[in-house]
């Protein structure tokens, strides 16, 4: 695994464990290091609080310049954490957030910790303090990669109709080492979010049937 992407993630994870901040990585870059066959365009990662993002800003290259940029409520296209402003905090729809972001190796890498009370009980990803119980730890580069569960991650690409993700991702993974009561506990806790939720035969053939 040599690609920019994942030399990126293992020295962003040197700084995190080493800084002994809890974390847990999401999205594209996820599923990629469990060798499905995607490009992840970005790092994202989840933050167990908010004050670990804070203290993420001391120990991954935070540039030392001025000109921080006013987010009202959203974070612009060419922010990134500063010395000045090391991180964001905004509250969209009931959620309060509080956001990093990073260039490293010439990756985009961004951390976020997201307090959604509306979830709080729920599986679900990137919100939900819930899936923290249940990360795996894999490799990378000899780094440990706290990494959000796939049977999470699935629920999340039915919700959002990525059908060729899922494709990918059952493709690119042993199907029988799959989790299927934490699979079905993640689906049903997203259909409760979204409701009229469909989920694809693709993912029913897993053992949902």
């Amino acid at each position: 695994m040599g690609t920019l992407w994942s030399t990126a993630l293992a020295s962003v994870a040197e700084k995190l464990n080493g800084g002994r901040i809890e974390w847990m990585l999401l999205g594209s870059a996820a599923t990629a290091l469990r060798g499905v066959a995607i490009v992840p365009g970005d790092i994202d990662i989840a933050i167990l609080t908010a004050d670990d993002v804070i203290r993420a800003a001391g120990v991954l290259p935070t540039p030392d310049v001025l000109g921080a940029v006013e987010s009202g409520g959203f974070v612009p296209a060419d922010w990134i954490s500063t010395v000045a402003e090391p991180v964001l905090q905004f509250a969209p729809a009931g959620e309060r957030w509080t956001f990093g972001r990073w260039y490293v190796q010439g990756v985009k890498v961004e951390l976020a910790h997201i307090d959604a009370p509306a979830v709080a009980g729920l599986m679900v990803e990137t919100r939900a303090p819930l899936v923290f119980q249940e990360r795996e730890t894999l490799r990378c580069h000899g780094q440990s990669i706290p990494t959000v569960p796939i049977e999470v991650q699935l629920a999340t690409m039915v919700a959002r109709q990525q059908d060729a993700r899922i494709d990918a991702t059952i493709a690119g993974i042993d199907s029988a080492l799959l989790d299927l009561p934490l699979l079905r506990r993640a689906i049903r806790d997203k259909q409760s979010e979204v409701p009229g939720l469909a989920v694809p035969e693709s993912v029913q053939s897993l053992g949902l049937n």
